[in-house]
């Protein structure tokens, strides 16, 4: 009798695992089958439909496994399981981190990129414990995403930063996006900081690094005036650091490189303003010279030429310009020049075809 049972629980556990091969092998097959239609896909609505199917499937892997418990939950098995997505399909990676926390709940999380072109990547946060497990957060951002290392809290509470970067622009600088989760008020994980906040419009960072709970970065400072892959922009490098008796990330440090050229523009702004408005006392600051004001035509407009300055004399720029007139448009050459009042248009001619 005792061996029969003895039988018959073997024969079901066969059974079970032979059934639960079978899921994770479909699971495989289906989430190849999606990843192809998400890289042949042309509409950003459809895409972005595929690409959460594609990451319920990495859940449903990653859940049955936190509920088996045991090694199976551990964070080297997830990742290995998780490998075996990416193999059936070239286009994605993995990568999974594990913090345990009080009352024995393990907090995993996984991170998912799936390229079609342009990267997208998603964060998973999982909670598990006691055989039970599941999603709490899920964060989808352009990019592919990485893992970095972040201190404990004051009170031992630990943090996981992210980091989200795009395609190179090819002017050395990249879209960046990060965020700061932490285990706040015991078992809650919580976003207690993210890039969005201080450049709502978009990061282009062109160097970026994190060590001992601070974030640095260097990135272009877009302003009116600016041209994408011009030397001698305006770039600023920001150190980002936790205050005191504080889990948000604020600025502690601001250093601006080439900062001339954002105060340069500022003016030039100001002048095709003034010049389009018929300003005449905005004009009479920024070109002191009354005949030169009198020679100036008044439908100049900005050109996207980048700047000339020359090392020789730094105090000196040319601001490339144009003139538009009977379906023509004619170049022209403005002279500025930094004194003890700032830039002050010195020179204005048109160029010579």
């Amino acid at each position: 009798m005792r061996a029969g049972w003895v039988l018959a629980t073997l024969f079901a556990l066969c059974v079970t695992s032979t059934a639960d091969a079978a899921e994770r092998a479909d699971r495989r097959e289906r989430f190849k089958e999606l990843a192809q239609r998400y890289a042949e896909t042309a509409e950003p609505a459809s895409a972005t439909l595929l690409l959460s199917d594609l990451f319920a499937l990495a859940d449903a892997e990653i859940l049955e496994n936190l509920r088996a418990a045991g090694p199976f939950a551990s964070a080297a098995f997830l990742q290995e399981r998780l490998e075996a997505f990416a193999e059936a399909w070239g286009g994605a990676s993995f990568r999974v981190l594990q913090r345990e926390g009080v009352a024995k709940t393990t907090l995993t999380f996984a991170l998912g990129t799936m390229t079609r072109g342009e990267p997208r990547a998603s964060l998973r946060i999982y909670t598990s414990a006691l055989g039970d497990a599941s999603l709490l957060t899920a964060v989808i951002h352009d990019g592919a995403a990485e893992f970095h290392a972040w201190p404990e809290g004051r009170d031992g509470a630990f943090g996981v930063l992210t980091s989200w970067r795009g395609t190179p622009t090819g002017r050395g600088s990249r879209p960046l996006h990060l965020e700061l989760w932490r285990r706040v008020g015991g078992e809650a994980i919580t976003r207690v900081w993210t890039s969005a906040d201080p450049f709502p419009e978009g990061l282009w960072a062109t160097d970026f690094a994190v060590q001992d709970g601070q974030v640095r970065l260097r990135y272009e400072a877009r302003y009116p005036g600016w041209r994408p892959g011009c030397e001698g922009e305006t770039e600023q490098e920001d150190l980002y650091r936790q205050r005191a008796g504080s889990d948000q990330l604020v600025l502690w440090r601001r250093r601006v490189v080439n900062g001339w050229h954002r105060e340069l523009h500022a003016a030039v702004t100001r002048f095709f303003v003034a010049l389009s408005a018929g300003d005449e006392k905005t004009l009479a600051e920024l070109v002191p010279d009354s005949s030169l004001r009198g020679r100036l035509p008044r439908r100049l407009a900005p050109d996207a030429a980048c700047d000339q300055r020359s090392p020789r004399a730094p105090a000196t720029v040319i601001v490339a310009s144009r003139r538009d007139r009977d379906r023509e448009s004619e170049p022209w050459s403005l002279s500025w020049h930094r004194g003890a009042h700032g830039w002050r248009l010195a020179a204005a001619l048109p160029v010579l075809q």
